[in-house]
């Protein structure tokens, strides 16, 4: 029952074709089916039954499109009185006494919180492999990635056991997820949906997120997150409103652009599908432009992205200590139990990243790196302001192939020329600029989902659903749950 979009849910529900119970129940029972995929944290099973129980005697309200709908959250956006560890061993047993906007918001409008999704600890990472859990599997091959570091969110809606989850973008990490699944991902706005109560990775670049199976629903959810919070000092309010009453197709008066440069570097079988939606629009009377980027740019995404956020996660995280905050190992002084604590609070790749971090930020390397990399930051966010001044919509790959398999990634060694293959990093400039974009599914390569990317200019998230809109349309993928449970290829 819950591989049915958020919207047909509310339609049985307002039909009384279903209770909340029953669809709280077949989520369970698909939960079930996928403990393979280790994509959770916590599961609060008895407390959502218990929840759908109460709402069974309610009235559906007919406008709350929310209401009774299970979700996943990110286990890094604090639930009061439910364990959240930001896939730490730092947080293992941390309880938080005080609530997320975001889920506040949900539970105000009665949706059923299933439980905690698992994440690359502290939302450093790429690829759903660095949870304290262990693995998260790709729902299409369990031999592959699912991507990250919003991985158990982007598994759990991929497999149909819920409708939406929620996540976390710093770099790319609901956006790429999606592709890898073949599901919606949406990053809306910088500071559309706030961040209180949200454990901070990179607060110049981190954004709340979602994964829902249609554009139509990643609509519906905006139009309930997307409010001004005076708690976050990022909060920011639009002047668009009522995202799913205005959703419609695109128009052709909508200009349409993409990178020749990265478009050509994309592997044939990749490329032959862009080409093919290209042609489709172009058919149906839309201008769809290559346009040329400065290369040198594209090849400074990655450092730059690397400088700032690893430089703001030393900040974030540094009450992270045994001491002011986090499980504390014990220690002959202050700063043995600081050193012991942190030693084994985190994992390889979060220490990398603190290093990396600490040493761009230390007084001899500040200016050479870390206010460097802000510079180029502004000349790259100068360069897309350029682009949607001139076109309404910019069109990405999500990534350069379908999911990567898991073996290939644990074993990589990258060289100085794959660092420099700026196409897989080409969704940071979302994060840099903190302008709307959306993955969502572009075809099937090898009997696994690819996704494009679609963005426009700040606070112009009504366009990117409009435009995603379309090429869902046109595309005809939509609502699509992985087959016989994440096992096809296992």
């Amino acid at each position: 029952m819950t591989a049915y979009s958020i919207k047909e849910l509310h339609h049985l529900l307002i039909t009384k074709k279903i209770t909340p119970s029953q669809i709280v129940a077949d989520a369970v029972a698909n939960l079930a089916k996928h403990q393979v995929l280790n994509a959770t944290v916590t599961e609060l099973v008895a407390e959502a039954k218990a929840l759908a129980l109460k709402l069974d005697q309610m009235p559906v309200p007919s406008d709350n499109y929310l209401f009774a709908i299970p979700y996943f959250a990110k286990d890094n956006f604090a639930t009061k009185g439910i364990k959240t560890t930001a896939s730490s061993k730092i947080l293992e047993n941390f309880v938080p006494s005080y609530e997320s906007t975001v889920t506040n918001i949900l539970k105000e409008n009665n949706s059923i919180l299933l439980g905690k999704s698992a994440l690359d600890e502290l939302g450093m990472g790429g690829h759903g492999l660095y949870a304290l859990t262990g693995d998260v599997l790709n729902p299409w091959d369990l031999t592959c990635i699912t991507g990250g570091s919003s991985s158990g969110s982007a598994a759990l809606v991929a497999a149909g056991v819920v409708p939406f989850a929620l996540g976390t973008d710093t770099g790319d990490s609901v956006r790429k997820p999606a592709g890898y699944c073949g599901i919606v991902g949406f990053k809306p706005t910088y500071g559309l949906i706030s961040r209180y109560g949200v454990f901070p990775y990179a607060p110049s670049l981190d954004t709340v997120g979602y994964f829902t199976r249609s554009v139509e629903d990643s609509a519906i959810v905006l139009d309930y997150l997307g409010q001004e919070d005076h708690q976050d000092a990022t909060s920011l309010k639009s002047k668009e409103q009522e995202y799913f009453k205005n959703l419609t197709p695109a128009t052709s008066k909508q200009k349409f652009a993409y990178l020749k440069n990265a478009h050509l570097l994309l592997p044939p079988e990749i490329k032959t599908h862009f080409d093919k939606l290209y042609r489709q629009l172009a058919n149906q009377g839309f201008t769809v432009t290559g346009i040329d980027f400065p290369v040198d740019l594209l090849k400074a995404l990655l450092p730059v992205y690397m400088v700032i956020s690893f430089a703001e996660a030393v900040s974030s995280h540094s009450m992270l200590d045994g001491i002011n905050f986090g499980t504390r190992v014990d220690g002959d002084s202050y700063e043995k139990v600081m050193i012991n604590s942190r030693t084994e609070g985190f994992g390889h790749v979060v220490k990398r990243r603190y290093v990396i971090g600490s040493y761009a930020v230390s007084k001899e390397n500040q200016t050479l790196l870390f206010l460097k990399a802000k510079r180029v930051r502004r000349l790259i966010v100068a360069a897309l302001r350029t682009v949607f001044q001139e076109y309404d919509i910019l069109l990405l790959p999500a990534a350069s192939s379908i999911a990567p398999k898991i073996n290939s990634i644990k074993d990589q060694i990258l060289t100085e020329a794959e660092l420099e293959n700026y196409v897989d990093d080409l969704l940071v400039l979302a994060n840099l600029m903190g302008n709307p974009s959306l993955t969502l599914p572009l075809a099937f390569v090898d009997k696994m989902p690819i996704g494009i990317n679609v963005n426009a200019a700040p606070f112009a998230d009504q366009k990117v659903f409009n435009a995603s809109l379309l090429i869902e349309k046109m595309i005809g993928i939509k609502n699509t749950v992985a087959p016989e449970g994440g096992k096809n290829n296992g």
